[in-house]
């Protein structure tokens, strides 16, 4: 098996000055990161200094770190025009620095119909709210050709864009700029999830030519809920999973540990090691 490269969103580490990021990523033994400037960086963003947060990933870069996505998280079926207009106005500036900082894509799941609350809503999966993600996401090509940077979207089973399906549809439509993240939690439910090793060989074989990054996280369920839980403890078997990853010479794709933090991201990542090797 491929040596993995292991990251972690940089707003799940303690701190968040360049130092704080560096040394906990390498106390971690991360090769790289998941990004998200206007949560780590905050000051940053809300100046639009981009010059400043450039900068800081170049920093990043220069201590070994690659930055595997920006994240620019937004809901693109906002019904809010003036709401929708700042995000896409946040996701360019995100793509204008993924340009000037040599990282490949940007990226973002779909939302929901519910606006601020990215929580099931019954017409989540109907043709109307498909068509708003896809003319949304549209806007964002003249900045992906511009800079020449990808973007990745994120399906998941509660969001508008929810299945490797629907997920394929939409690429179709919106051309080679688009990307995939494939997060294979986020595509399980109550309803599917003894089912997850068919959810990953389908989400394989429909996408595997286009999946540029992984997410990994695990759960257990309680109550009909979704609780995460480390990687190690969870319903879905990584060894499994890492497995099936490299029978489709997937595994050289990068690795993003998510909703963990601390000695919970560590026995984590540790675990993973331990399973590449």
């Amino acid at each position: 098996m491929n040596r993995l490269n292991i990251g972690a969103r940089a707003h799940d580490l303690s701190g968040h000055s360049l130092q704080d990021i560096i040394d906990e990523a390498r106390k971690l033994g991360l090769d790289g990161l998941q990004l998200a400037i206007h949560k780590t960086w905050e000051d940053e963003w809300q100046a639009r200094d981009e010059d400043a947060i450039v900068a800081n990933i170049h920093h990043l870069q220069c201590s070994g770190l690659s930055l595997f996505l920006l994240a620019s998280y937004f809901n693109p079926a906002h019904s809010r025009p003036d709401v929708l207009a700042r995000e896409l106005e946040r996701v360019r500036f995100t793509i204008a620095v993924a340009g000037k900082s040599g990282v490949a894509a940007v990226g973002s799941e779909t939302g929901s119909l519910n606006d601020d609350e990215w929580t099931w809503h019954p017409d989540n999966h109907g043709e109307t709210a498909f068509s708003t993600v896809e003319q949304t996401l549209s806007r964002l090509r003249p900045s992906l050709v511009a800079h020449d940077r990808h973007f990745l979207v994120e399906a998941v089973s509660d969001h508008i864009i929810h299945d490797a399906g629907r997920l394929a549809q939409l690429n179709a439509r919106l051309g080679a700029r688009f990307q995939v993240t494939l997060d294979l939690a986020n595509l399980l439910n109550t309803g599917n999830a003894a089912r997850w090793r068919d959810v990953l060989e389908h989400f394989l074989l429909t996408h595997g030519g286009r999946i540029r990054l992984l997410h990994f996280k695990n759960f257990i369920l309680q109550d009909g809920h979704k609780v995460p839980v480390g990687l190690e403890e969870g319903i879905i078997d990584y060894a499994q999973v890492l497995r099936t990853l490299e029978r489709f010479q997937l595994s050289h794709i990068p690795v993003v540990v998510e909703e963990l933090t601390g000695a919970a991201l560590a026995d984590s990542v540790g675990y993973l090691r331990r399973l590449s090797e």
